[in-house]
Parts: C-alpha cells; sequence; structure tokens
C-alpha cells in the first residue's frame, strides 16, 4: 500500500516538476491551441482535482 502511494506521489512530482523543459504542457498553451484529445484530457484533470479538493475539503469541517 505504501509502495502504492509512493508511485503515486512520485509519477505527479514528475509531471508537476518537470526535470528538463521541454515541450510545454497544456496549461501553458491556450485552449485554442490543443487538440481535441488534449482538451478532454484537460478538462477531465481539472475536474478530478476539483472533485478530490472538494472531497478533503469536507473533512476539515469535522
Amino acid at each position: 500500500m505504501f509502495e502504492a502511494l509512493r508511485a503515486l506521489v512520485a509519477s505527479w512530482f514528475e509531471r508537476a516538476v518537470p526535470a528538463e523543459a521541454g515541450e510545454p504542457r497544456w496549461q501553458e498553451r491556450s485552449f485554442a491551441e490543443l487538440g481535441a484529445e488534449e482538451r478532454r484530457r484537460s478538462i477531465r484533470e481539472v475536474t478530478l482535482e476539483q472533485l478530490g479538493i472538494a472531497h478533503w475539503s469536507c473533512h476539515t469541517h469535522f
């Protein structure tokens, strides 16, 4: 269980803070410049992030 959590955090960190500057990430390009698949992926990622924030913020009320 701990190893799976560590792998998820490492994967997220690798995407959030790339070791080398490469192709711009979707956040750094305008929405009009993205392809259809990239738009779907970016919308899904934002939605999942918002759901996670909403879920964990409700725990602070109790």
